[in-house]
């Protein structure tokens, strides 16, 4: 399962609307979501305290305008 999600790895992808993250993963780096302004939800399966624990690069989210996180998402 996926434990890291890596510098910029979405960056420029500005038709991604939502995105689901597991709770497996424990690292996020810096600018994934640069340039990801249609970017509405992010979906995380796991508990807020644990998105909190998430080793985040300092401008992890930056230019991706607003968007929500969604705790404890199950998918439908």
């Amino acid at each position: 399962s996926v434990t890291s999600i890596g510098e910029c790895v979405f960056w420029g992808c500005t038709s991604l609307t939502s995105i689901t993250i597991p709770d497996s993963v424990t690292s996020i780096g810096d600018y994934v979501f640069l340039y990801c302004r249609s970017l509405k939800n992010i979906n995380y399966k796991g508990s807020k305290k644990q998105w909190d624990a998430i080793s985040k690069g300092p401008h992890w989210n930056y230019g991706s305008g607003y968007c929500t996180i969604n705790y404890n998402y199950v998918e439908e």
